[in-house]
């Protein structure tokens, strides 16, 4: 057995389940389900992506990705709209009614950050991030080779392995 003293997996699973917890309790108020998050995190970076384009950024499953689009649909924070380049895409866009919410949206975020880099020097904070990076781009890098069907289209969090050829995109 593995010890957790020397886990990453235990320690990183301990910490996404208290993050998990306090984004409910401070999201819960604006309707916001924990699990719709990151959804709406990266709409708020780039709007008008395909359902396909957000499930491989954020590394969630295609059929959990329609799931979650389609709640926050019916909750009316986005809309899908058809692609003009190609009629048989939606892309997704926020919402009025989300977008205008932004501030009330990332400040349970950024107090969280806050709450776990307390007591961390700027240097510290650097390198927390990246370690994270390295360790999100060795998943991420596994995944790809693992699964050739995600080739070309994973987009890391990170630059890309070097182990993977480059696919061209």
């Amino acid at each position: 057995m593995h010890e957790r003293r020397v886990s990453f997996g235990y320690r990183i699973g301990q910490l996404h389940r208290l993050a998990a917890q306090h984004i409910r309790r401070n999201l819960a108020p604006l309707g916001i389900e924990q699990g719709q998050v990151p959804f709406l995190a990266e709409l708020f970076h780039e709007e008008g992506q395909t359902q396909e384009m957000l499930a491989a950024r954020l590394h969630i499953d295609k059929g959990v990705t329609a799931r979650t689009l389609a709640r926050l649909e019916e909750a009316g924070l986005v809309l899908r709209r058809q692609n003009p380049a190609n009629r048989r895409q939606k892309l997704v866009y926020l919402a009025e009614s989300m977008r205008s919410r932004r501030e009330e949206f990332f400040a349970p975020l950024h107090r969280l950050t806050e709450e776990l880099a307390q007591g961390f020097s700027e240097e510290e904070r650097a390198a927390t991030l990246a370690l994270l990076d390295r360790m999100i781009g060795n998943l991420c890098c596994q995944r790809i080779v693992d699964d050739e069907a995600v080739r070309g289209h994973a987009q890391c969090a990170v630059p890309p392995c070097r182990s993977v050829p480059d696919s061209g995109e």
